[in-house]
């Protein structure tokens, strides 16, 4: 009954475009299927690559099925009405073991999200780590990391903060007042 409740909403929100994660492909195919049927306006459907969770991956499920980002769970995403210190704490919990490349969120951040908005990403630190580096395509950064030249708290640093680069302006133009704002957060 799920598929139509969600195919429901899309009438009757009368939406032109329908944007999600892959993972909503089989809903959007019944509805391009059901609804000239039913004479409904049919909307264009855009489906991007899903972004893993943040936390640890569970060891029962097969590597090309990681979980998710879920706004049911917090804990495991980066929402845009999080503050700039959230987005930097989830990121520096988020899963990332060092020298791994698979099922890495952090990397898969980096990769799908900061280097889309930038042509840099910069790594400070010490000199007696290494000092100060920057990158500027992600296949050196992930090379870098699997060869464990590039720490994980160091990565998670640049990433939190490119994404508060990225995600500030955002929040500020979509400001939401105070009563809506608690509203979303505590629909989880």
């Amino acid at each position: 009954i799920y598929p139509a409740m969600q195919a429901t909403d899309i009438h009757s929100l009368d939406l032109d475009i329908v944007h999600a994660g892959m993972d909503q492909r089989k809903i959007h195919m019944l509805v391009k299927d059901v609804f000239p049927k039913m004479k409904w306006k049919v909307p264009v459907a855009v489906h991007h690559k899903l972004l893993p969770g943040l936390t640890k991956p569970t060891e029962d499920k097969p590597t090309d099925e990681v979980a998710k980002m879920s706004k049911s769970d917090p804990n495991t995403g980066v929402f845009i009405h999080n503050s700039d210190d959230e987005i930097r704490t989830k990121i520096k919990k988020g899963f990332c073991e060092e020298g791994s490349i698979e099922n890495n969120p952090i990397l898969e951040i980096a990769k799908h999200v900061v280097f889309h908005e930038f042509d840099t990403i910069s790594i400070e630190r010490p000199e007696k780590f290494g000092g100060n580096v920057s990158y500027d395509n992600f296949e050196s950064l992930e090379s870098d990391f699997a060869q464990k030249k590039l720490h994980p708290t160091d990565l998670k640093q640049a990433v939190g903060e490119s994404l508060v680069k990225i995600v500030s302006p955002v929040r500020e133009k979509l400001a939401l007042s105070d009563e809506l704002s608690d509203l979303i957060k505590n629909s989880y």
